[in-house]
C-alpha cells in the first residue's frame, strides 16, 4: 500500500474510514482503488490499497514524482505527468 499524506487527505475532503477512488493513468485506463483510514499512534494515516500494481503496470518507480489532478465530484485521481527518478 502507499500512503497518501494526511494534509492531502484533508485538502481534498475525505472522513470516511475507507473511500472508493479512481485512479487514471496517462493512457486514460480508470481502475478502482480503496483508501483506507488507518491508526498511526495519536493520528491517522491513509493507504491507498492496490497501489503497487498500479505502479507496476505503469513504468512508475520510487522517487518518481507523480503530478494528478483531482476531480472530487468522482473521487477521481488522474495522472497528468511523471518526473521520472531518473529524469535529467
Amino acid at each position: 500500500m502507499q500512503r497518501m499524506p494526511v494534509d492531502d487527505v484533508r485538502f481534498v475532503g475525505f472522513r470516511n474510514k475507507v473511500l472508493e477512488l479512481k485512479v487514471t493513468n496517462m493512457n486514460g485506463k480508470t481502475i478502482d482503488m480503496n483508501l483506507r483510514r488507518q491508526k498511526n499512534g495519536d493520528g491517522v494515516r491513509y493507504a491507498i490499497e492496490g497501489w503497487p500494481l498500479f505502479m507496476k503496470e505503469n513504468g512508475l518507480r520510487l522517487g518518481d514524482t507523480m503530478h494528478f489532478t483531482f476531480i472530487s465530484s468522482g473521487n477521481l485521481l488522474i495522472l497528468s505527468h511523471v518526473d521520472g527518478v531518473n529524469a535529467g
